[in-house]
């Protein structure tokens, strides 16, 4: 077996569930079940990116920050690199068992 598989597949799944949660996001609670940490995190980079990076008294606050950490678009990143570090610590484990 490859040693980077659970890695490499963890990345496609959070790139895929973070286009699709992106996609669907307003018609249905699927992708909500599909990448619940994906979107949930991504809520909370998206208020701190307000706080941080915006301006959080504007009544126009979400186009204050960039375009990437505007929601839906920040549940693509967050997912990719919430999934990539499952993934990683998947493979690690497997890779640490199968070596013994």
């Amino acid at each position: 077996m490859n040693k980077k598989i659970f890695t490499l597949s963890f990345l496609f799944y959070g790139a895929v569930v973070g286009l699709i949660s992106t996609q669907l996001w307003q018609i249905s609670d699927t992708p909500f079940f599909l990448n619940i940490p994906g979107v949930l995190i991504g809520d909370i980079v998206y208020g701190l990116s307000i706080d941080f990076l915006g301006n959080p008294s504007s009544s126009q606050a979400h186009f204050t920050i960039p375009w990437i950490l505007r929601i839906p678009q920040v549940y693509i990143p967050v997912s990719i690199i919430f999934w990539g570090i499952i993934g990683l610590i998947s493979q690690l484990i497997y890779n640490s068992k199968k070596n013994k």
